[in-house]
């Protein structure tokens, strides 16, 4: 008898499509809140490293991060803040990022940025993450799979398992 799919699909682990260190630089991300603020998430001057989770709306292997968004800023403790980028305004829909980040942005200070140039300037082509320190990108993944994997390798990346 085989497994179940959902059974196969639990035990699946991520395969990065990157390899050697990563290309890009680090740089500030600038954009808008949901709300259409201006927003900012400092790297280059900032003295503590930043989990960036590149998300979307409309990505169904995104939902299971959007929902750990708490889980995964009480994981990071004091090693990483957490800020959530997605396409700006135009390429995404702010209210349905707004209904997905829900508390997380008031009650933990999970940051939520707006921002088009973000996926440019990182060459993010689809929904990866990077944990990104002002002097390096310290680490990429091309694939985030699920809070417990991206949290896993987000520590590791910054020394703390």
């Amino acid at each position: 008898m085989t497994d179940p799919p959902a059974e196969i699909l639990r035990r699946l682990r991520p395969i990065p499509t990157t390899s050697g260190p990563p290309t890009t630089v680090p740089r500030d991300v600038v954009g808008v809140a949901p709300d259409g603020t201006a927003c900012r998430v400092e790297i280059e001057d900032a003295p503590a490293p930043v989990l960036l989770l590149f998300l979307s709306a409309g990505c169904l292997g995104c939902r299971d991060l959007w929902e750990g968004l708490a889980a995964l800023r009480t994981g990071l403790g004091e090693a990483a803040r957490l800020a959530v980028v997605t396409k700006s305004p135009e390429d995404e829909d702010a209210q349905a990022i707004a209904a997905l980040a829900g508390d997380s942005v008031q009650r933990l200070g999970v940051t939520v940025v707006m921002s088009a140039a973000a996926f440019r300037d990182y060459r993010v082509g689809g929904p990866p993450f990077l944990v990104v320190a002002a002097s390096d990108v310290v680490r990429t993944e091309s694939v985030a799979w699920g809070v417990e994997q991206t949290l896993h390798t987000a520590l590791v990346a910054l020394g703390r398992t």
